[in-house]
């Protein structure tokens, strides 16, 4: 009978340890309000971020909150699409397939960024391996598009890449522009007709004026950080810098552009 009870006991433990956990994964980390949106800590989110900052004249519009991501190719990001913990969502094209492929109710509405994925070497010659973020299949068509298919590629967790630079287990990595900016070496851009990241959406938005509200806000928001001068003063607030002119110049000499959205009718 004690062991029974004991059983018991250990099992209404792990239900409630679980269900913590699953709380803890799947919920956001604060209370969102209005539109709920999902984005990294990247050249995507930078735009995100600007739009839904506290003195964002876009509020005035459409009410809205983000979150920022671990990583967008994780079991925990799809986990908490899933859920319905957001109403749209920056992901780059292969989680964003991946999230289409699995039957959830979301939609690509267009490109966010462009050319926002850059190649760091620690010599200024082409490398023999290349470190690249795990799970996505586009970062190796990059490397291999723009500096031969003889790389070898190593699929690497995101944390990780800088370190495996510095401790030299690859030649080169693949980073977004934010983190290259972040750390020393030599940068080459990686031109594609693949865009960086995208916007999805939940189809219970589709056609509704909150959506298109939010639309109109993001093409303002892009029009004024795509400018030289805002630009300048997200990237010094974002890396914690005084003065970004050498890191504008790096940002327009890989090529990266933010992209308004049309809604299709």
């Amino acid at each position: 009978m004690r062991n029974k009870r004991n059983l018991l006991y250990g099992a209404l433990i792990l239900i409630i340890i679980t269900y913590l956990g699953l709380s803890t994964l799947l919920g956001p980390q604060f209370e969102m309000n209005g539109l709920r949106i999902a984005c990294n800590d990247d050249a995507a989110g930078l735009l995100i971020k600007y739009l839904a900052r506290e003195d964002s004249t876009a509020l005035e519009v459409v009410n809205m909150s983000y979150q920022q991501l671990q990583d967008c190719c994780s079991s925990q990001t799809e986990l908490a699409l899933s859920a319905g913990n957001f109403d749209l969502a920056v992901l780059c094209p292969d989680s964003a397939d991946k999230l289409i492929a699995s039957g959830q109710p979301f939609r690509v509405l267009g490109t966010i960024v462009v050319n926002a994925k850059v190649l760091v070497t620690n010599q200024d010659s082409i490398p023999r391996t290349v470190g690249y973020m795990n799970a996505r299949e586009i970062q190796k068509k990059l490397v291999w598009s723009n500096l031969g298919s003889s790389i070898e590629m190593q699929p690497m967790l995101p944390a990780g890449l800088p370190y495996a630079l510095e401790r030299e287990a690859v030649e080169g990595i693949v980073l977004d522009i934010l983190g290259a900016l972040r750390i020393g070496g030599y940068r080459t851009p990686l031109p594609s007709e693949y865009p960086t990241s995208v916007l999805v959406v939940h189809k219970d938005l589709l056609d509704s004026l909150e959506l298109a509200s939010f639309i109109e806000a993001y093409n303002q928001a892009v029009e004024e950080i795509n400018s030289t001068e805002i630009l300048m003063m997200e990237l010094a607030k974002n890396l914690a810098i005084e003065n970004s002119g050498n890191e504008v110049k790096v940002w327009r000499e890989m090529g990266v552009q933010f992209q308004q959205i049309e809604l299709q009718n």
